[in-house]
């Protein structure tokens, strides 16, 4: 996905923020997750945490099976009671949350912390997702063991529907307006507004 081009918001001094959360983009290969992330980064100060990376830093020659896939997950949720130790507010990339049992346990990694949880919902559709996917491998963005269209469908096929409470974004949108939007519904949380 293409990187935003316009600035989404002014970043929240740390002072300002009342609320701890942790945000989990939930949707498809090729949503965008991961642009909204690096946005929700940079505006807001929160601290990315990237299955991805700890999964390449872990296994640099990955063959992506399911106990690598699994054991990079445990880093992600180690990784993030680490910042919740910190008092640090964490976003979660590359993950789709295709299972409902992978955000449930983020869930309760999060609760002893009291930290507020917001599922934010990258919704989109299968055809956009693989035409992202696919642009995203000749520009070489990502390996084709990692990623290919035929996952998003992989992944469509086996994915519970999001938290009931998911705050949604339309993907359909440019790349700056869905972080904008992302941006402004993660900031409301952050001030303790309810959206």
């Amino acid at each position: 996905m293409d990187t935003p081009t316009a600035e989404p918001a002014a970043p929240i001094p740390a002072e300002a923020a009342a609320a701890q959360i942790v945000v989990a983009l939930i949707g498809l290969p090729g949503a965008g997750k991961s642009t909204v992330a690096r946005a929700l980064e940079d505006h807001l100060r929160l601290r990315r945490i990237c299955r991805d990376a700890i999964r390449a830093a872990m296994f640099p020659r990955c063959s992506y099976s399911f106990l690598e896939k699994r054991a990079a997950f445990r880093g992600v949720v180690q990784a993030l009671e680490i910042n919740c130790m910190l008092g640090v507010s964490s976003v979660l990339d590359g993950m789709t949350f295709s299972a409902r049992a992978d955000y449930e346990r983020i869930v309760e990694a999060v609760r002893p912390f009291g930290f507020a949880m917001v599922p934010l919902w990258v919704d989109c559709p299968p055809e956009r997702a693989r035409e992202r996917v696919q642009r995203d491998l000749a520009a070489n963005r990502h390996r084709a063991a990692d990623r290919t269209p035929d996952l998003v469908d992989e992944v469509r096929h086996r994915a519970q529907p999001p938290p009931a409470d998911a705050l949604r974004i339309d993907a359909e949108q440019p790349a700056s307006a869905m972080c904008r939007e992302a941006v402004r519904l993660v900031a409301a949380r952050l001030q303790g507004e309810t959206v």
